[in-house]
């Protein structure tokens, strides 16, 4: 149990660290960074009416969500910290803690623009939660199974991508959404001094900069997870494969985000309502669709 731990700890760890490089290396090119670029490791923060334990609950939540998330990922063979029946509606619950740490953290601050990111951290879940969870709903109709492992062993002769691009393209925009990548920026947006980690410092910031580079790096894992075989590959060991795959996944993700122009919350709502959904549901039905052909992995 404790190897189990270490080892998802320090998954986490260095795949947040790879994240953050890469970020910065899309920065050094004039690409905007992500949210951490507000996150500055400072102290002597004055932040009068700010509540004692909720402002720095906010970064240990999102850190141990993103924490668990990780410890269903499968790295490659037997490279799992836990392979549980429930795994992909286990990910979806416990990756939701970074927005539960963030509003704790905006509420908490109690300034006007932190309360305000609160909101928009909120709605910016709405807005994304429903269509991603079509997005997952495809992959486990096809696979039968709610297993991570499972999705993997059943993508062995034809990965998920290739049956349901529509279902990996709903992902691409909502793990975006997720992970608060562009143009899904708004709850970290200047106008409100950057939001929660425009009043974060010391600790508090760096605890930050791990979360939300690890929560972009778990949901590309996951993507390469549901729709690119995860670990499967042939000459290279399984968690070369899964490394390559999570990171050819998370540069197309912010390729395709820098094409948008930044949506606002209210634009967020609109597109899943009006798009994101209504795709989401035709993917289902698609799907259905194959099976009933007998198209896909045999039971």
């Amino acid at each position: 149990m404790i190897a189990s731990a270490a080892a998802v700890v320090t998954a986490l760890l260095l795949g947040a660290g790879l994240t953050w490089a890469v970020e910065r290396l899309f920065a050094r090119s004039g690409w905007d960074a992500g949210p951490t670029r507000g996150a500055e490791l400072r102290g002597g923060l004055d932040l009068p009416n700010a509540d004692r334990w909720l402002l720095p609950a906010g970064p240990v939540v999102a850190l141990a969500g993103v924490a668990l998330a990780t410890v269903v990922v499968p790295f490659g063979p037997g490279l799992i910290g836990r392979d549980l029946g429930i795994g992909l509606f286990y990910v979806i619950v416990v990756v939701d803690f970074v927005v539960l740490g963030l509003a704790l953290a905006g509420w908490g601050a109690n300034t006007p623009d932190s309360v305000e990111a609160f909101y928009r951290i909120v709605a910016q879940l709405v807005a994304y939660v429903v269509p991603l969870g079509l997005a997952y709903v495809g992959v486990v109709m096809m696979a039968r199974s709610l297993s991570t492992v499972t999705v993997v062993e059943a993508q062995r002769d034809l990965w998920f991508v290739v049956l349901q691009p529509l279902g990996f393209l709903l992902y691409l925009v909502t793990g975006l959404m997720q992970s608060y990548r562009a143009p899904f920026l708004e709850p970290f947006a200047d106008s409100i001094g950057g939001g929660v980690l425009g009043v974060t410092g010391g600790w508090s910031a760096l605890l930050w900069r791990v979360a939300l580079a690890g929560v972009l790096f778990v949901v590309a894992a996951i993507g390469a997870v549901l729709y690119l075989g995860g670990p499967s590959g042939s000459w290279l060991p399984g968690w070369a494969w899964m490394l390559a795959k999570t990171y050819a996944l998370m540069a197309l993700m912010l390729g395709l985000g820098r094409c948008v122009r930044p949506l606002s919350t209210a634009g967020m709502l609109a597109l899943s309502w009006k798009v994101l959904i209504p795709a989401g549901l035709v993917n289902v039905l698609l799907v259905g669709g194959l099976i009933l052909l007998g198209v896909g992995p045999r039971a």
